[in-house]
């Protein structure tokens, strides 16, 4: 029905569709360039062995504490 009011009407909207998908895919590619290039360098095992231990330690002595804190509570 496009074709018989507006004969170019369907290929303009072909152009400008893949006008927009290169656009995106330019951004696209550009954000994911910048995004790897700020990216840290990836921590020693040991660095992330260390920071586990501590916040499984910490996560302890929380539950530890609030155990304690019921046991007591009701004596």
């Amino acid at each position: 029905m496009l074709d018989m009011h507006a004969p170019n009407l369907t290929g303009s909207i072909r152009v400008l569709v893949h006008n927009s998908d290169e656009k995106h895919h330019r951004v696209a590619a550009a954000a994911a360039a910048t995004k790897r290039s700020r990216k840290r360098a990836p921590h020693s095992p040991q660095v992330r062995e260390k920071r586990t231990f501590h916040a499984m330690f910490a996560f302890g002595l929380l539950l530890g504490a609030l155990e304690l804190y019921i046991v007591l509570h009701y004596l």
